[in-house]
C-alpha cells in the first residue's frame, strides 16, 4: 500500500455483527460462575423428568430453566452493547450433548432471531466446534468455558458433528430486536 493512501478503518463488533450475523465473545461468564453451573446441570442428571430428550438432537434438554433464566439480566446488556441492538429475551435453554447426541444444520425459529450459545462446561479431549454457514462457506467455531457465539439463528444455519468422547454442557440464551419484526416472540 503507498503511503498516501489510507488503510480502512477497522470494523468494530458493531459493524462486525451486522455485516456478517454473528460475533464470538470470549469470557462472557466467569469460569467460577459456569463451574457452578456445570455442576448444577450435572446434579440434575438422575432426577426424573428435569431434562427432556427427543429422537432428532438425542441430547438432554431443558427448557427455561430457572438458572439460564436467571443469568438473562447479566448477559443481556453485554450482549446488546458488543452487536449494538436493544434486545428483548424470549427464552433459556440448557443443554447435555452426549456421544449419541446429534445437531444438524438447521435455522432457528421465529423466538431465536439472535441467540447466544455459551459453553458452560465440558468433559471430552478437546474443544468441540459448533459450525456455521457463512456466505457459502462453513466456519468451525471453538468455544471455551465462559465463550459464547452470538449469531443471527433464524439466517445462518448452525450445526455440530458427532461429539467423539465425553459430554458437554451448552447454554443458550435467545432473543428478538426490540424493534425488530419479530416481538410478539418475547418472553416466549
Amino acid at each position: 500500500m503507498h503511503a498516501d493512501v489510507a488503510a480502512p478503518p477497522a470494523l468494530d463488533d458493531t459493524d462486525l455483527f451486522a455485516q456478517r450475523g454473528y460475533l464470538v465473545m470470549r469470557n462472557l461468564l466467569s469460569r467460577r460462575l459456569l463451574d457452578i453451573a456445570l455442576r448444577y446441570y450435572l446434579s440434575h442428571l438422575k432426577v426424573e423428568g428435569y431434562y427432556s430428550t427427543n429422537e432428532r438432537t438425542r441430547a438432554l434438554n431443558r427448557y427455561a430453566d430457572a438458572l439460564g433464566e436467571a443469568l438473562f439480566p447479566e448477559i443481556q446488556p453485554l450482549i446488546e452493547a458488543r452487536i449494538g441492538k436493544k434486545l428483548i429475551p424470549t427464552y433459556s435453554f440448557a443443554r447435555i450433548y452426549t456421544t449419541e447426541s446429534r445437531l444438524t444444520p438447521h435455522v432457528d425459529r421465529g423466538a431465536c432471531e439472535i441467540s447466544a450459545t455459551l459453553t458452560v462446561g465440558f468433559k471430552c479431549p478437546s474443544l468441540w466446534p459448533i459450525f456455521l454457514r457463512h456466505d457459502g462457506s462453513d466456519l468451525a467455531i471453538e468455544l471455551d468455558v465462559g465463550d459464547a457465539l452470538i449469531y443471527r439463528g433464524m439466517d445462518l444455519s448452525h450445526w455440530r458433528e458427532p461429539l467423539t468422547s465425553g459430554f458437554w454442557c451448552q447454554l443458550f440464551f435467545h432473543f428478538v430486536e426490540a424493534d425488530g419484526p419479530m416481538t410478539a416472540h418475547a418472553f416466549d
